[in-house]
């Protein structure tokens, strides 16, 4: 299973921790549900952040972050996220992406045809984005591969709903 999910602004001090342990407030949403999807599944999360690209949930900040760095940029993390989208699509069981607007636009909606087609069959698609990016996408496709599809549309802060976390898992 791979999560796709931004980090959040609260962060902790310590850098010697891993990247999942490392943001808190709101990103304990994403670090739970990695944590649930563990017992049925080996799990990957991929933490976008505009500070420092794209980073895997265990590694640790320290590795991430040397301190004096120029931060990554939009751009980057976006082409960064984009890569490693269409890198685990053909091979996850299940995808599950938690982005704010801008961030699925810049990377999902830019490559969307190119995930549907790599996605592997019948597995599990979870996208939680604004119902102004989820319209946009067509999920025909996926399903005709035999693919799960279900959506959160994000209001407010909450990256993912109770139901749609319950479905999932």
């Amino acid at each position: 299973a791979h999560i796709f999910a931004e980090g959040s602004n609260t962060t902790g001090e310590d850098h010697d921790q891993p990247v999942k342990e490392y943001y808190e407030g709101l990103f304990g949403m994403v670090a739970g549900l990695d944590d649930e999807l563990a017992e049925f599944a080996d799990t990957h999360l991929h933490v976008l952040s505009e500070e420092y690209g794209v980073a895997s949930g265990e590694e640790r900040m320290s590795a991430v972050y040397a301190g004096d760095q120029t931060p990554v940029g939009s751009e980057d993390m976006a082409e960064q996220a984009r890569a490693e989208l269409l890198d685990v699509a053909a091979h996850a069981d299940v995808m599950v992406i938690l982005l704010s607007t801008d961030v699925f636009q810049q990377t999902v909606e830019e490559i969307w045809n190119e995930l549907v087609e790599a996605a592997k069959p019948e597995s599990i698609w979870c996208l939680g984005a604004a119902r102004s990016s989820l319209e946009g996408l067509d999920f025909e496709e996926l399903e005709t591969k035999g693919c799960t599809v279900l959506t959160y549309q994000r209001v407010g802060v909450a990256r993912i709903g109770t139901d749609t976390r319950e479905e999932l898992l």
